[in-house]
């Protein structure tokens, strides 16, 4: 599986959000803030068009964000790597204690309660909550907005 066919899937999207693919619609909002800044002055024309076949050939986010880079408002961010972070101690936990619950029922022959059960759903949670702060965060860089 190559590492954009890993970046697909919900866990590569969560583990890996700098592989991620970019769409069509993140690639013209690049573009636009390309257009933005050459307007305003911050970038010569030369350099724009030096941007923009970066652009055209960036296949991630990762990509997208050395096409920006420079530009006001593109300083890196902790919260992919955070999100990663999380996301990993999170699978790891409920892989743990679902190896521990198995354990235990085994050896005791009761699977009835379900305690590894608050782990996935809290610890989704989080996930999810920050996921949800790093995409609006990644929407406002990528148009601009200085957050």
């Amino acid at each position: 599986m190559s590492e954009s066919d890993s970046a697909e899937t919900l866990v590569g999207r969560l583990l890996r959000p700098g592989q991620v693919p970019v769409s069509a619609a993140e690639r013209q909002a690049a573009a636009d803030r390309l257009d933005r800044a050459e307007f305003a002055g911050s970038i010569s024309g030369e350099q724009a068009d030096e941007r923009r076949a970066r652009l055209s050939a960036a296949r991630t986010r990762n990509d997208l964000g050395v096409a920006l880079s420079g530009l006001s408002g593109s300083e890196p961010t902790i919260l992919p790597r955070l999100l990663s972070l999380v996301t990993l101690v999170w699978f790891g936990a409920v892989l743990i204690q679902l190896a521990v619950w198995l354990m235990i029922g085994f050896i005791g022959g009761q699977f009835s309660d379900l305690w590894w059960l608050w782990s996935v759903v809290v610890g989704g949670a989080v996930v999810g909550a920050l996921w949800l702060v790093a995409e609006g965060q990644y929407r406002a860089w990528l148009s601009g907005d200085s957050r």
